[in-house]
């Protein structure tokens, strides 16, 4: 039925987009991309075999590669193989689910909604509607397409994703051995499959996470987490490596029953604050001197540098970013300056007195190593959505904190899945990476498989 009543309008829209190509000379790229897409997601969708897109969008998210086309800079082929998906899952939704996926998962639809301000009000409407069509692919692609596979009974496909990271890391390690190991270099031997060291790292944060909670299950699991432990440590990524400690805390707390786990974080809390932590604290902001970009510096040592706020520019530059945000919030509290503008409006809101070699003053041609927008998820959103957005995506986190960490048990299935998004729980205080495709799948397809797990307590299959 659904097929009879999309194809005229289908056919319509098409022959409307080649007639306009035709007159007013548009771009034959955008062309062929629509009708790839639309031929490929009516051919899985009449197969039934979702399962295979979302296992080949697994596959070549990491190895995909950033193309500046003439409408646009994408993500290929990831971008176009999420657009398909979202597409099936869509014609899924509206013909077989009845909607009963958005009503018993709201809370992304929700945050997709809360958006809608945002682009109303926005400073650059086009920058904004591609970030938000490209938000919603990614959360209707892969999350509500996970939770149709979910249904199916097919595990996310974890091993593809990872395999697909072999050759990165590959080329990573060449591209670090021509520059002679100099730790320097590190942030951009990932390219071109990753922009930067921080979402590798993140990256294989999150997989570490998921190795771990999967330790009593299969024997592979527990290579998978020493490699992606390795691989974190080989990243450079403070926040990474970071992330990594509080999962594993966490993981430690969740060995015991769900009713000691608050009881000993506020013993731990009363203990550091009984021995004068917040003067340690204090003292380690003001007095470090630790800096992330020495080339002498030690692990241990550049893992230290995040309390350096006096002299680490990486750091500097971060709160530079963090007032800014702020401040866009401040003046525009409901309606942000619009998704995907960020980066092209902070400019006039920095700080004077953080200003340093890192500082962006002109937009086309930012300083070596500067990079990144806000560097926080919850701050990018509160200065481009207005708070409806922060507050929809906290209330998704409080949700699945209360069930992953109070409730879950040490064997339970959704372990793996609330560790993994713990360490982006950590990382995205000082990182943003969900609107790149290599982390959105992850993070979203992981989110999904947790959600649906906590909807079907008896299911097991989802590991």
């Amino acid at each position: 039925m659904i097929q009879k009543t999309i194809a005229p309008f289908a056919f319509s829209a098409l022959f409307l987009l080649l007639a306009g190509t035709l007159y007013w000379d548009l771009y034959w790229e955008l062309v062929w991309s629509f009708l790839s897409v639309v031929g490929l997601a009516y051919g899985v969708y009449k197969k039934g075999t979702l399962g295979q897109l979302v296992c080949a969008a697994a596959l070549l998210a990491p190895l995909s590669i950033k193309l500046s086309l003439p409408f646009a800079d994408v993500y290929l082929p990831i971008e176009f193989i999420s657009t398909a998906t979202a597409v099936v899952v869509f014609l899924t939704i509206v013909n077989a689910a009845k909607g009963i996926w958005l009503r018993k998962f709201p809370l992304p639809l929700l945050w997709l909604i809360t958006f809608l301000p945002g682009i109303c009000f926005s400073e650059l409407l086009d920058a904004s509607l591609k970030f938000s069509a490209l938000n919603g692919i990614f959360v209707v692609g892969f999350y509500y397409g996970c939770i149709a596979l979910a249904e199916r009974g097919i595990r996310f496909p974890y091993l593809p994703y990872i395999i697909a990271l072999i050759p990165v890391t590959a080329v990573a390690l060449y591209h670090f051995a021509q520059f002679e190991f100099n730790p320097i270099t590190i942030s951009g031997i990932f390219k071109p499959f990753f922009y930067s060291h921080t979402m590798y790292g993140a990256v294989m944060a999150f997989l570490a996470a998921i190795a771990l909670g999967n330790f009593p299950h299969r024997s592979l699991w527990k290579w998978v987490f020493v490699v992606c432990v390795l691989l974190t440590l080989f990243s450079g990524s403070r926040a990474a490596l970071w992330s990594l400690v509080f999962m594993f805390l966490l993981y430690a707390l969740v060995q015991f029953p769900p009713i000691y786990r608050a009881t000993l974080i506020a013993l731990a809390i009363g203990i550091f604050l009984f021995l004068g932590g917040t003067a340690k604290v204090e003292e380690a902001f003001a007095y470090n001197s630790f800096e992330s970009h020495d080339p002498q510096a030690s692990l241990v040592e550049k893992s230290m540098s995040v309390t350096n706020v006096q002299t680490d520019a990486s750091n500097i530059e971060r709160l530079n970013r963090w007032v800014a945000a702020l401040r866009m919030f401040e003046e525009r509290p409901w309606t942000g300056f619009g998704p995907g503008s960020y980066q092209f409006t902070y400019l006039p809101f920095q700080e004077k007195r953080l200003e340093n070699r890192l500082t962006v003053k002109n937009p086309n041609s930012p300083p070596p190593g500067s990079g990144g927008t806000a560097h926080s998820e919850l701050l990018l959103q509160l200065s481009e959505n207005g708070v409806w957005t922060p507050l929809l995506f906290l209330l998704m986190w409080l949700r699945w904190w209360y069930f992953g960490f109070f409730r879950v048990a040490k064997q339970s299935p959704l372990l793996p899945f609330f560790l993994g998004l713990s360490t982006y729980f950590f990382h995205m205080q000082f990182n943003n990476f969900l609107n790149q495709p290599a982390f959105a799948i992850l993070f979203w397809g992981t989110a999904a498989y947790f959600d649906y797990q906590l909807s079907h307590k008896d299911h097991e299959l989802l590991r």
